[in-house]
């Protein structure tokens, strides 16, 4: 579910964060899908935990709608979902719409004019607050205070400037480094590292880069006659379709977008500038990396992997999903921390599932929600790679850990590139606490366009986009 994810700081538990994402299902490709839905099929012998304990049957039977955008084979799996707990609450019944991802916000806005907005259902990250904004959202805060729900981890948290908890994301996602052991077998190089404390830094990452990257000669960046128009193997590809991918490196270099309490913008920060143009440099300058049109033609994560035409791409834990249906293809995939300027960092995603205020099933609906956001229930997704929990004794009880990491999709360093990095390096994305962040994006992913590019240096898009950005960032207000 880290569709939402096509297109946050955690020393301690509190921290850790959520892209799908929900976070990424429209960054899985139908192979990955079909990974989730047998991941699914083997988890028929459910394991779910009804998190009521008194289910009342006397009740009078109701029907809730609910909706969100997984794509088909997802969707079958998260039908799923809902068929046991309507076998576990015989009194309601679930009116499950899957909306295409490209038409759902439209289709939600169709829905609130002629006010027939569903009692709940997964948003877009970045509309969140939107629709608070709107005033068309539950405050799920006395749910969560009054143990209704159990606690979820903080920084996966959507709040309102006034306090208000609309909700939390359905799966916690984080950025790491995805790569090939193969190519790194081959080559005779080490792993890249898998502890928070032992990250490359920038210059190590690159150099490594640079002996992963091969023109049609077989010859390496710096070497004589290397063709960089013939690249046939590229060292690394950083995703920068949205902001949230390369914001890490921002943050490692002392910037970001925003400041974590949401009060100041960080985007023309040197720190800030810097990142962002050592990322656009990777292609540019150093040629390890593809330009986005090359990166368009080679294929998802997983298939970029395989056919070892990038040996280690930077994007969301949910690219797991994409990694899973080319093990059996003979992919050897590992995990790795990101490289840093001069602090661990990344960032986390995750889509909210939110009540909408106009429901008249509150009680049945806040039922369905304790369900669906009870980990217990989502062994499949966890089996597929595509989410991660929500929950902090996810992250450190052994037991619970080794239930959502037991596929093979999760590579053996798993508990120290993710479990033990997300707890140590997060910080949460933006969009769960800045309500401009949405009409910020809108102004500052096409205004980078140019940079990826290289008709344009960061330190002049930057410099152009930031009076329109400052006016939107002073307007305090989520709807233009």
């Amino acid at each position: 579910m880290g569709s939402a994810s096509k297109f946050v700081k955690l020393a301690s538990l509190v921290l850790l964060t959520v892209a799908l994402i929900a976070g990424c299902s429209s960054n899985s490709n139908n192979n990955g899908n079909k990974a989730t839905n047998q991941n699914a099929s083997t988890n028929d012998k459910d394991t779910s935990t009804d998190t009521s304990k008194n289910v009342n049957t006397s009740k009078e039977t109701v029907t809730i709608t609910y909706t969100d955008w997984a794509n088909s084979e997802e969707a079958k799996s998260y039908r799923k979902v809902l068929d046991k707990f309507e076998e576990l609450h015989p009194n309601i019944k679930i009116d499950y719409q899957n909306i295409p991802y490209n038409d759902y916000g439209a289709k939600l806005t169709a829905m609130a004019a002629s006010d027939t907005l569903p009692d709940i259902g997964n948003l877009l990250e970045a509309d969140a607050l939107k629709w608070n904004e709107s005033g068309k959202l539950l405050d799920l805060t006395a749910f969560y205070e009054n143990g209704t729900v159990t606690p979820k981890i903080e920084s996966n948290k959507f709040v309102s400037p006034d306090g208000k908890l609309l909700g939390y994301s359905i799966a916690n996602e984080i950025i790491l480094l995805h790569y090939n052991k193969q190519l790194f077998d081959d080559a005779s190089l080490p792993y890249p590292p898998a502890e928070t404390e032992k990250a490359w830094t920038w210059d190590q990452m690159l150099d490594t880069a640079r002996k992963l990257t091969l023109d049609k000669n077989g010859k390496h960046p710096n070497d004589e006659g290397f063709d960089k128009d013939n690249i046939v193997q590229y060292g690394i590809q950083i995703t920068t379709a949205a902001d949230f991918f390369w914001t890490p490196f921002a943050i490692s270099n002392g910037g970001g977008e925003v400041s974590q309490d949401g009060k100041e913008l960080l985007l023309d920060k040197p720190e800030t500038i810097e990142a962002i143009q050592k990322v656009a440099d990777l292609a540019l300058k150093e040629h390890v990396a593809p330009l986005p049109a090359q990166a368009a033609n080679l294929g998802d994560v997983g298939q970029r992997l395989l056919t070892k035409k990038v040996a280690m791409v930077t994007s969301g834990q949910w690219e797991l999903v994409n990694i899973n249906p080319q093990l059996s293809q003979g992919l050897k995939n590992g995990i790795g921390v990101l490289p840093i300027f001069k602090k661990p960092a990344t960032t986390n995603t995750g889509t909210p599932v939110v009540i909408f205020n106009t429901t008249k099933h509150k009680d049945e609906v806040v039922e369905l929600y304790k369900y669906i956001m009870d980990p217990n229930n989502s062994q499949a997704n966890f089996d597929s790679g595509v989410w991660m929990p929500t929950e902090a004794n996810w992250y450190t009880d052994d037991a619970l850990i080794k239930k959502w990491t037991a596929s093979p999709v999760h590579p053996p360093e798993y508990r120290t590139a993710v479990i033990d990095y997300a707890l140590k390096a997060t910080y949460p994305t933006p969009w769960f606490f800045l309500p401009t962040y949405s009409r910020i994006g809108e102004v500052l992913n096409p205004g980078l366009d140019p940079v990826w590019l290289g008709t344009k240096t960061a330190q002049q898009a930057i410099t152009e986009m930031m009076p329109k950005i400052q006016a939107i960032f002073d307007s305090g207000k989520a709807i233009e």
